[in-house]
């Protein structure tokens, strides 16, 4: 496979995708808590990688196969943490027993 200059800045964008994203994972696994992002901005985020991954994929570019593939990965992988810790961290719309009601008394 013979690299051109323009694969030397593809692999400089990969390169600095995996940068920002990286600790931008670790940190929401170590904190437990994904709200830095929003979920509508990694889904569309996600799907805008699934494209050029695709489209990768059909012309046969190994060059943008090798950057895209990391990328559609980490993108899945943010958005599944995202998913979970806003599943997992969500405050209930309506109290879920009477000890979470407060009673208040007229004075």
């Amino acid at each position: 496979m013979i690299q051109t200059p323009y694969d030397y800045l593809m692999n400089i964008c990969t390169v600095c995708y995996l940068v920002c994203y990286v600790p931008d994972l670790y940190a929401n696994y170590r904190n437990k808590n994904a709200n830095l992002w929003n979920l509508p901005e990694k889904a569309l985020i996600f799907v805008g990688s699934g494209f050029a991954l695709a489209f990768s994929v059909l012309t046969h570019d190994q060059a943008l196969i090798i950057n895209f593939a990391p990328l559609f990965v980490l993108d899945g992988a943010s958005l599944g943490m995202r998913t979970y810790y806003a599943y997992r961290n969500r405050k209930p719309l309506l109290p879920t027993s009477y000890a979470d009601l407060e009673v208040t008394t007229p004075s």
